[in-house]
């Protein structure tokens, strides 16, 4: 994982290589800050996911190997390749490798002029399809008004420049963080509905059978099937992975944050959960979203439509005020305890791949097959038994097993204690 410091030594980058005019950073130091933490963000993912790490001013073929290791190949007009390798170059290829330049030549000389009209300078002589793809690239946030009032086009491309391309490529090309909004948005509750209600349970018969008798033999304890593609993709270091199938919980959840001063970025991970019902829980009650199957001991395999709840904090100062919250308002330790949000449960499952103080380290085993990833949570000590099991039973499958860290009141579920 690439050190949080990595923000501290882009924002001194960014003063010293970016060139920005000095009025501009005096009238507005809070877009500068802002755009300086979106650097930094664009920066760690590009190195956590990609191993791409740029020196402080970056060559064409740095830069062009970096984007085809996050975009298809573009075919390039020979005109771009101009002479030095500068900013303008590089927002122009940017241009062509998020399939944008039909859009470019559509634009009139009246529409370039206002949309030119947002930069501190634009390069003297600049031919006109140059005119209408750097235009292009302003209009659709490729280069957005914050960045474009502060950019020297005829600069060599710094680090910032290049990773803020670069972030803007996987953004706009759907592969950078996956968000339902932020937990201050005013939308935010309607984003959640909506992401909810638009899915199904997640299935996958051929997926699902072998890990339902690996619970009936009582190797695992349940598992989760998911969609890879829908993966938040949020940094691990300020990231907690909360797990439930209420939906007016997860409401309930987004407004108690937002009551005790916390804001995340969030997104909405569809699920199906099945999971080891214990009959001590009380006599299952079956819907359109929730099944279960007796089992010889009394207990159940439940099947539900679940969500993970993924968030993304702003510090890890913030992220650890998560956990007490949650056992204030959020976990149950008794029949009709007052003083909790709405499907409040006995054992909330909130997790990390990162350690947590006071979060304790288990193992997620997971295999993947196709589009689809099933992971189950275990005791460390149970692990090697479930990768076997995985090995064995999914041969066409892609078996990892991951570090993880989780609450109190899950590790006793994975314990088996009551609570």
């Amino acid at each position: 994982m690439k050190p949080r410091s990595m923000t501290l030594f882009l924002l001194i980058l960014l003063s010293s290589i970016l060139i920005i005019l000095p009025t501009y950073a005096q009238e507005q130091p809070a877009a500068s800050s802002l755009l300086a933490d979106q650097i930094s963000d664009y920066a760690d993912f590009l190195s956590d996911h990609y191993a791409i790490t740029l020196p402080e001013v970056v060559e064409q073929s740095q830069f062009t190997d970096s984007v085809l290791l996050i975009a298809p190949a573009a075919e390039i007009p020979s005109e771009i390749d101009l002479e030095g390798f500068n900013n303008l170059e590089a927002v122009l290829l940017a241009l062509y490798y998020t399939n944008l330049d039909e859009l470019a030549f559509t634009y009139p000389e009246s529409k370039i002029e206002a949309g030119l009209s947002t930069l501190s300078a634009v390069p003297e002589g600049l031919p006109l399809p140059r005119q209408q793809e750097l235009t292009a690239a302003i209009d659709a946030g490729l280069v957005d008004a914050t960045f474009a009032a502060a950019y020297d086009l005829n600069a060599p491309v710094s680090a910032e420049s290049a990773y803020y391309l670069l972030g803007q490529i996987l953004d706009q090309t759907g592969q950078y963080k996956h968000d339902i909004g932020f937990v201050s948005d005013p939308d935010i509750y309607n984003h959640l509905i909506y992401t909810w209600e638009s899915f199904d349970q997640v299935l996958s018969p051929d997926l699902q059978s072998p890990a339902n008798q690996l619970i009936r033999d009582g190797i695992i304890t349940g598992y989760n099937l998911k969609r890879t593609s829908l993966n938040a993709d949020f940094d691990p270091q300020r990231t907690i992975i909360y797990g439930h199938a209420n939906i007016d919980h997860a409401r309930q959840l987004i407004a108690l944050l937002r009551s005790e001063g916390l804001d995340a970025r969030v997104q909405l991970e569809p699920k199906t959960s099945a999971f080891l019902y214990l009959a001590e829980w009380g006599e299952p009650t079956a819907s359109p979203e929730f099944q279960v199957e007796a089992l010889d001991d009394g207990n159940y395999i439940a099947y539900a439509k679940e969500y993970d709840l993924v968030f993304e904090f702003s510090d890890t100062a913030t992220r650890d005020l998560f956990d007490t919250i949650i056992k204030t308002y959020a976990k149950k330790d008794a029949d009709d305890e007052p003083g909790l949000i709405l499907g409040s449960w006995w054992q909330p499952l909130y997790s990390s791949t990162v350690a947590i103080p006071d979060y304790i380290a288990v193992k997620n085993n997971v295999v993947y097959v196709g589009d689809f990833y099933l992971q189950s949570f275990s005791l460390t000590e149970n692990s090697e038994a479930i990768i076997d099991s995985f090995t064995s039973d999914y041969p066409s499958g892609t078996v990892e097993v991951w570090d993880l860290w989780v609450n109190e009141a899950f590790h006793n579920y994975l314990l088996g204690l009551p609570t």
